[in-house]
């Protein structure tokens, strides 16, 4: 582990436990047609493994009363993007959506994207807030993926955002990453430079 990370040991293993928990929801039988509506876009077993993919159930305080009876503050969940707090309670960020972690460039998942599937919400997708761990500007989604298959191919190809990436990994290219609709940064370029594209 890196310096890095014993820091933020705590908020790495929040992540860790909600991503169990979503890719579990996604498994269960509330997941049958989020489920479906990813089968519909190729997205296969194997491709909801890979990308750890999940689902926020259509409960407001779902998560948040799970998370809170493991015993983590309130405050920290609210600081990850997971709750927003509202006085003593907190209600979930993502609700009712496919959920798609977002992992830094060693695969520990930092954050989310969240994607609508039944068209009843107007904000197609909702991603995690900037926190002490996800930088946006730092990542390039699907990067501890991807980065064997870039070395050997000495290509990578970038794509706008993470459902992009997922397809086109599903379609079996699978040197590819994704900007996650930002600009390119100096920071993302750097990263692309060590891997000698």
């Amino acid at each position: 582990t890196t310096k890095q990370d014993s820091k933020f040991k705590l908020e790495y293993e929040i992540m860790d436990f909600t991503t169990k928990i979503l890719q579990n929801n996604l498994s269960s039988k509330e997941g049958v047609k989020a489920k479906e509506y990813l089968e519909q876009r190729n997205i296969n077993d194997e491709i909801i493994k890979d990308f750890k993919i999940g689902l926020a159930l259509n409960e407001s305080t779902y998560l948040y009363n799970v998370l809170t009876k493991k015993g983590y503050d309130i405050n920290k969940l609210d600081e990850l993007g997971l709750i927003t707090k509202d006085g003593i309670r907190g209600y979930d960020k993502f609700v009712n959506r496919i959920m798609i972690p977002i992992c830094n460039l060693e695969g520990s998942v930092v954050g989310y994207t969240g994607r609508i599937f039944n068209n009843e919400d107007s904000a197609k997708y909702i991603n995690t807030k900037e926190t002490s761990i996800y930088k946006k500007g730092n990542i390039l989604f699907n990067y501890h993926n991807a980065k064997n298959y870039i070395r050997e191919t000495k290509c990578a190809i970038l794509v706008e955002g993470n459902m992009d990436a997922i397809r086109m990994y599903s379609s079996g290219i699978r040197n590819v990453l994704a900007l996650m609709g930002t600009a390119m940064t100096k920071e993302q370029v750097g990263i692309l430079k060590k891997l000698r594209v």
